[in-house]
């Protein structure tokens, strides 16, 4: 097939300028067999509401690319990576029309000729697109998340513990679903070196010189926006369906932008060495920008609250110079295309190979756990959800950078605009830098942990798979430095000394033995704990507080189990625990109903904050407010902070003198441990966490969603200091009063 042919079929001239007319669609009755075709194609759709001379058009393109006998019959080819002339195929379908539009990241419609079943889907994709806005309002991204964590907390609320359950009703999506476009994965030949990125048809190339001007052409238009040459105009969106506190959060981010609220460049930092995660610099650089070899541990930057002299991060700092990237792995449980695209937090895909792990379409469960490859150079990996219930709710970057460092983030932010300018997150980052020699990676190696743990996840979640088409498939698949090949041995390019932190997975499914169970959840951060000895001496007790943006449902059973876990106990050692009598004393940070009314955001704010059934009679003893110390600002951050106390000073309550068996000289406590930090994506529930069933005989571990986490300890002599230090909130937290009721989303 040359270009000619390709252009002809998508309606185009070859040198990627309109034709002076399009391919010629039979009429209804010129030929039967392709009436027959169609009809069956389009048979649910609603003619009042669908352009069904675009979608025959489509159609017709399909048939013609290949005979009909070759469209029919039944093999059932999903978004999987197989034939390579098929990726062609549908590249070539889709590809020009994607790239003249001006959002580069929106999905464009990729039919696939394999199967009348791809085309029903494209089809519908088609559908949707038309009816859909060209651009995402962002009042629409605040009511994602809002329906998305909504599903997290039914899950919640549904957990029992005999396990998940066994059916699931698919509950109605809002109006707000992200649409998304089915893509046949597939390898095609590599592509030849040019001047400008190239697309293989085959053994074709397209010229793309006039895609490639305007898209740089988009691309300093965006620059410009901004550095300040040209104003913004600052639109009110009028929210089409939702809770208005959600709509309402979206439009007080447009508003505070211009605002005298908080800051709008940071001050000069003041960190002191204190915080066992930040650096008092001054940091490396090279050219991709300032870098942390030894982890980097900040808030993020907000337009709201007080101010503040500590050092922050904002998207663009964490991501680093585009021109110096050659690729990007990147989770988000929500995320703004139309925010990343229009502030440039990330770099233009077609030119640097992105994947982006996102859940699926809870409409489209045919994406479940597939791979969807985008003509811009993007790449969608949607993880296999094993349950009904479920959220793929990590947040993680590893960002390849052409001087050869690495960087890997572990975030509480997911990828929206007030997850970084008018709520608490917290960001880690280390960057790694290449070893002279490759150095094979060991189980036994504390500190080769991190890697083997991602490279784990990685092939869990088809990150391979994703790896080898671009690679085959990007124009700059040749420059990518990471390869998936022997189990992601790449790895062991990298220093991974310095890594001070151990790395806590979740992954959805239900795994049986102490072996399986010990990876994984909450058995997983047990027997870290136990591993690395970060736990209480004798006649010490836990001090726990664990904050989180939404909350499970509890039983005296999972919450006594949750408590041994994280005072350092193993599965082995709670095989015969007694059944518990008392609930442990965990706090649990969350809003109070006046904390959120009195907030900058106000109620509209609270939209992505869920208690559930979590408050009752018998746990609102354990419940604090949560209040940020930059004041009136609202807390995502997911944050568990451990102390080791003397047994008689109860939680912090009773400041009374440790006995003379507790002191310790100041050169003795050096180099112990006095408490431990977890960060990252888990929420205070038993589906990020899992629930271990010690009834079954080998005992099994149920958990519904995919976290992200890090742990790392604090120092004995200075561990409270350290703990005031991290925390971004207020500590000790105050103890509701009895007046006093959690913000519960639901009913405002």
């Amino acid at each position: 097939m040359d270009e000619d042919e390709v252009a002809f079929i998508l309606g185009e001239s070859s040198n990627n300028q309109p034709a002076s007319s399009r391919p010629s669609i039979p009429k209804r009755g010129e030929n039967r067999d392709f009436d027959k075709y169609f009809d069956e194609s389009t048979a649910e759709y609603d003619p009042s509401e669908v352009d069904f001379q675009e979608l025959r058009r489509a159609a017709w393109a399909t048939w013609r690319t290949k005979p009909p006998a070759t469209i029919s019959g039944n093999n059932t080819h999903r978004v999987e990576e197989e034939d390579d002339d098929e990726l062609a195929r549908a590249l070539a379908l889709s590809a020009q029309e994607h790239f003249s539009r001006s959002n580069s990241r929106q999905p464009s419609v990729v039919v696939d000729d394999e199967e009348d079943e791809e085309l029903k889907r494209a089809i519908a994709m088609s559908e949707e697109d038309a009816r859909a806005p060209k651009r995402r309002k962002r009042e629409e991204t605040p009511e994602e998340e809002r329906r998305m964590l909504a599903e997290a907390m039914a899950a919640s609320l549904a957990e029992s513990e005999s396990g998940p359950s066994t059916t699931f009703t698919q509950q109605s999506q809002p109006s707000t679903q992200i649409s998304t476009a089915p893509t046949s994965i597939a390898s095609p030949a590599p592509s030849e070196l040019v001047s400008v990125p190239t697309l293989k048809i085959g053994g074709q190339v397209i010229d793309r010189a006039q895609l490639e001007k305007e898209r740089r052409e988009r691309q300093a238009a965006r620059q410009a926006a901004s550095s300040g040459n040209s104003t913004p105009t600052t639109t009110t969106h009028t929210p089409t369906a939702g809770p208005s506190r959600i709509a309402g959060m979206a439009s007080l981010a447009s508003s505070s932008s211009s605002s005298n609220a908080g800051p709008s460049i940071p001050r000069p930092s003041q960190t002191s060495s204190i915080h066992p995660l930040q650096s008092a610099g001054p940091f490396p650089s090279d050219a991709g920008g300032e870098y942390y070899p030894d982890g980097e541990m900040r808030n993020v930057a907000l337009r709201i609250g007080n101010p503040t002299t500590e050092r922050t991060f904002s998207p663009k700092q964490v991501v680093g110079n585009h021109s110096q990237i050659s690729l990007i792995i990147m989770s988000s449980f929500v995320i703004d295309d139309q925010w990343v695209m229009d502030k440039n937090i990330l770099p233009p895909p077609e030119e640097v190979p992105t994947i982006i792990v996102r859940p699926h379409p809870k409409d489209k469960q045919e994406y479940n756990g597939k791979i969807q490859l985008h003509p811009n150079g993007e790449m969608w990996v949607y993880p296999k959800m094993t349950t009904g219930f479920g959220s793929a709710h990590m947040k993680y970057f590893w960002i390849f950078y052409k001087t050869g460092r690495l960087r890997v983030v572990i975030s509480t932010a997911n990828m929206v605009d007030y997850d970084w300018e008018l709520i608490e997150n917290t960001i880690f980052v280390q960057d790694f830098l290449p070893l002279p020699m490759p150095c094979s990676l060991r189980s036994n190696l504390k500190t080769h942990d991190l890697p083997l743990q991602f490279s784990h996840l990685f092939t869990h979640t088809r990150i391979h798979t994703a790896l080898r088409s671009l690679i085959r498939a990007h124009p700059n698949g040749s420059q990518i430095p990471f390869t998936p090949e022997d189990g992601f041995a790449d790895l062991a390019k990298y220093d991974w000394s310095k890594v001070k932190v151990r790395l806590v997975l979740s992954i959805p499914g239900t795994y049986t033995g102490y072996d399986e169970i010990n990876k994984f959840g909450i058995s997983r951060l047990g027997k870290v704990l136990n591993d690395e000895g970060w736990v209480p001496k004798a006649g010490e007790q836990l001090d726990v507080e664990f904050q989180g943006s939404s909350l499970g449902t509890y039983s005296l059973e999972w919450f006594s189990k949750f408590h041994s876990f994280i005072s350092g106990k193993t599965a082995h050692q709670l095989s015969n625990r007694p059944k518990p009598n008392a609930w442990p004393e965990i706090r649990i940070l969350f809003p109070t109903l006046a904390n959120v009314e009195a907030s900058h955001l106000g109620k509209e704010g609270g939209g992505t904050m869920f208690c559930g059934k979590a408050f009752n009679n018998v746990t609102k003893g354990l419940f604090r407010d949560s209040r940020s110390k930059r004041g009136g600002v609202l807390m995502h951050t997911k944050m568990m902070v451990a102390l080791f106390e003397p047994e008689e000073n109860k939680l912090g309550l009773n400041q009374t003198t440790p006995t003379k068996s507790a002191k310790r000289k100041v050169d003795e406590l050096k180099d112990e441990v006095g408490g431990w930090i977890y960060v990252g994506s888990h929420n205070f529930s038993p589906s990020a966490w899992g629930n271990v069933d010690f009834k079954k005989n080998p005992p099994t571990l149920i958990i519904k969603n995919y976290e992200i986490a890090i742990i790392f300890p604090l120092d004995r002599d200075k561990a409270k200091a350290q703990a005031e230090k991290v925390a971004p909130y207020v500590r000790p937290a105050k103890r509701y009063t009895a007046g006093d009721i959690p913000w519960v989303s639901q009913l405002f």
